[in-house]
């Protein structure tokens, strides 16, 4: 689902009067995180504080809740807990220099989309190999899941061929003293 008007705010006014909104989003709000593996079950909280620093449009963004993700080891679902907070900066172009305690977000403060911000929060929280906490879920997992025969005659057949990449230098040596 792309993010519509309802998703764009002018930051200004809100920094104007302090406010702060909240949001609980699901994975269909989250295209980025989807791509990035997200599935169904995933839910964030995020809070978003508008202000001002040096007349500029400042937004504190705070994430928690749950992303899941395909553990690594058993490739099955895991709830992955996230919690991340910044302090970002509104700034129109790349090149604007921004004080050291914010991170810049290049935008319009006059339509600044939320769940871009969001959603940034929640990739940068996300662990980069997901894995059950508890290994013995996942062997559990892998246990219960034996390989289907189906499964098994599809599986290539891996013929180990013994290399031996010096068998034929004593030949090499001798043609070469020969010449």
């Amino acid at each position: 689902m792309s993010p519509g008007p309802a998703d764009q705010v002018n930051a200004k006014e809100l920094a104007a009067r302090a406010a702060v909104l909240e949001r609980r989003v699901d994975i269909e709000q989250l295209e980025r995180v989807a791509a990035a593996g997200g599935l169904n079950g995933t839910r964030i909280n995020a809070q978003l504080r508008f202000g001002t620093f040096d007349r500029r449009t400042t937004v504190d963004v705070t994430i928690d809740g749950v992303v899941v993700l395909a553990c690594q080891r058993c490739l099955q679902p895991c709830e992955c807990s996230v919690e991340e907070a910044a302090s970002l900066m509104v700034v129109p172009r790349d090149t604007d220099a921004v004080p050291d305690e914010y991170e810049p977000v290049l935008g319009s403060a006059d339509e600044l989309s939320l769940a871009e911000l969001i959603e940034e929060q929640v990739l940068l929280a996300i662990p980069l190999v997901p894995t059950h906490e508890d290994a013995t879920r996942c062997a559990a997992h892998l246990r219960q899941a034996p390989a289907s025969p189906a499964a098994v005659q599809a599986a290539p057949q891996v013929i180990e061929e013994k290399q031996m990449p010096f068998a034929n230098l004593r030949e090499m040596l001798e043609k070469k003293g020969e010449r």
